[in-house]
């Protein structure tokens, strides 16, 4: 245990004592606040300017209406006169003369509006289409003598819906919001941590220091004490990210609550999705471990990483198909294959479609796997500790194997 908490200890003060580890984890927060910040000024700006340049304007047009919807008094003020000619206010819209020639055609509901404009830009062009739905819109509006009927037609009415479970109102989509949390640091987590953990197992045999270390500690502790020293330095790199989120949330949630309702825990949920946090952290950092302990360069360990952190992440391009089918096969293959095991059942246990044996299952399951493959990696890296040219093959594994036998 000694030895150990002096590799953990080891490990975790040389990773935090360089500065590229601070300006790396401090840089990469400020950079996003600052974009938001930015990005958000500008939005505002942009949407302003997007929405009034977008939206319907008093325009000089002509127009022909088949419909007999048009009121010749709504089009006046919008700036539109009956066409005498059409044809030859086609030609003036091409030759710039006028700015608009609109032609409502016989059933508007089935059959769309033609619009001839001049140009005024990518976005500033929608506004031709909004000026000829405000006009017929309010068209059709001034025939109706009922002012709520008019209201109707313009706003349809929200509907408030109130859904029951077990007796109980039940929490709704804000319900899944906390345990989603949960995917989201596993991935921050998997991403801060992947190339760290195989870089840290790589470099003693890279540096060829293997050997000498290992005359004063066993391979199983010198990867165990790796292992959490990386985890120790992932949740120094996580803090620095969730405090100031924490204090986010703190002051946007009072302001949003009103709109939003209020978001609802379900400790069973909770308590699983935290479970299933850590095994599947475990398990992919023994993942990533494996792949370092089976190469003897950083540089070959690129491609493997990469397998790895993809067979761990895939599952989050199939969530929407996993949280909305959840009984398919596909779904189940999902659940249980080990590697798409935590993300996917993070994302079932966070809407609800995970049952208890399930979740006791995947729980068990991330774990035992995480285990496994932890001890693998140790055994790999004992026995290539020395092999400096080449990667580790599944002949030598059945050779190793085989040696051990006799």
């Amino acid at each position: 245990m000694n030895r150990l908490g002096t590799v953990v200890r080891f490990e975790f003060v040389r990773a935090v004592k360089k500065p590229a580890f601070w300006i790396g984890t401090l840089a990469l927060p400020l950079v996003v606040v600052v974009v938001s910040l930015l990005v958000g000024v500008g939005q505002a700006a942009g949407t302003d300017s997007a929405i009034s340049s977008g939206s319907a304007a008093r325009t000089p047009f002509h127009y022909v209406d088949r419909s007999g919807l048009v009121s010749e008094t709504v089009a006046a003020k919008w700036g539109g006169s009956p066409s005498t000619d059409p044809a030859a206010d086609r030609a003036a819209v091409r030759a710039g003369h006028l700015d608009a020639f609109i032609e409502f055609p016989v059933a508007p509901s089935s059959t769309p509006v033609t619009v001839l404009g001049a140009d005024r830009g990518l976005f500033a062009n929608t506004g031709y289409s909004a000026l000829a739905e405000r006009v017929l819109e309010q068209s059709v509006a001034a025939q109706v003598d009922d002012a709520e009927a008019v209201h109707i037609l313009r706003s349809p009415p929200d509907a408030t819906v109130t859904t029951y479970a077990d007796g109980r109102v039940a929490p709704g989509w804000l319900s899944i919001v906390p345990p989603l949390l949960y995917v989201a640091a596993f991935f921050g987590l998997v991403i801060l941590l992947a190339a760290r953990m195989v870089t840290v197992v790589v470099e003693e045999k890279e540096n060829r220091i293997s050997e000498m270390i290992l005359t004063t500690v066993t391979a199983g502790t010198l990867i165990r004490g790796k292992v959490i020293a990386m985890l120790l330095v992932g949740l120094v790199q996580v803090g620095v990210f969730l405090v100031p989120g924490l204090l986010s949330l703190a002051v946007v949630l009072p302001l949003v609550a009103g709109r939003v309702g209020t978001v609802a825990l379900d400790p069973w949920r909770m308590v699983a999705g935290a479970l299933l946090l850590v095994g599947g952290v475990l398990l992919a950092s023994a993942l990533f471990v494996a792949v370092g302990a089976s190469v003897p360069t950083i540089k070959d360990a690129s491609t493997l990483q990469s397998a790895a952190l993809f067979a761990v992440i895939i599952p989050l391009y199939a969530a929407f198909f996993v949280m909305t089918t959840p009984s398919s096969p596909v779904a189940a293959f999902f659940t249980y294959f080990p590697t798409f095991t935590p993300v996917t059942a993070m994302v079932r246990n966070a809407v609800g479609s995970l049952s208890v044996v399930e979740t006791i299952a995947c729980i068990v399951e991330v774990f035992v796997v995480a285990g496994v493959l932890l001890w693998f990696a140790e055994y790999l890296f004992r026995h290539s500790v020395a092999q400096y040219g080449s990667k580790v093959s599944l002949k030598q594994i059945a050779g190793w194997r085989r040696t051990r036998a006799r």
